[in-house]
């Protein structure tokens, strides 16, 4: 009888281990669960990580697709755009009194769709009246810029603006 009953306590003690164990499961399930981020709360984490003065590719000619590198890819990029921009002055023939030298700032922008846009062009009065016809000489030769593959930003098509240095020479 006495083993009856010792058997009989063991099993009772066990009961309770059980229960105990199946308490502290059941209380500790709160550490197994996940937190569940909103929409909105990754949108706004995203969007403070985002540097938007930068861009993931720069826009491309056909001449500059075998870049890859994002400096190498800028460098021919800028380059290409001069060199198109400095060929419409190429057969204009600047006459001037005097010798000039003056940086001219032409601000640009590329449109998601890879089209140049002429902006602004800031130059110097003196440069102004010396050649009265440079703004529409600059609007021609970058009309006649073909489009290009616009700018990316993490694989999206985006707008780029741009303020390239024209250096003008005469002797």
């Amino acid at each position: 009888m006495c083993i009856f009953h010792t058997q009989n306590y063991n099993f009772k003690i066990m009961k309770y281990i059980f229960y105990v164990l199946v308490l502290c499961i059941m209380a500790s399930c709160q550490y197994f669960e996940t937190d569940k981020i909103s929409s909105d709360t990754f949108y706004n984490q995203e969007m403070k990580t985002i540097s938007w003065n930068q861009v993931d590719q720069f826009p491309n000619f056909a001449s500059c697709q075998k870049d890859s590198e994002k400096k190498a890819s800028k460098a021919c990029f800028e380059n290409t755009l001069v060199s198109k921009i400095y060929a419409g002055f190429s057969s204009r023939h600047f006459v001037s009194s005097r010798s000039i030298s003056d940086t001219l700032w032409v601000s640009l922008t590329i449109s998601k769709k890879g089209i140049i846009f002429l902006n602004n062009i800031e130059m110097d009065s003196l440069t102004a009246t010396s050649f009265p016809e440079l703004p529409l000489w600059i609007t021609q030769s970058i009309d006649s810029i073909p489009s290009l593959a616009p700018a990316h930003k993490r694989g999206v098509p985006v707008a780029v603006a741009f303020s390239l240095p024209v250096v003008l020479q005469t002797k």
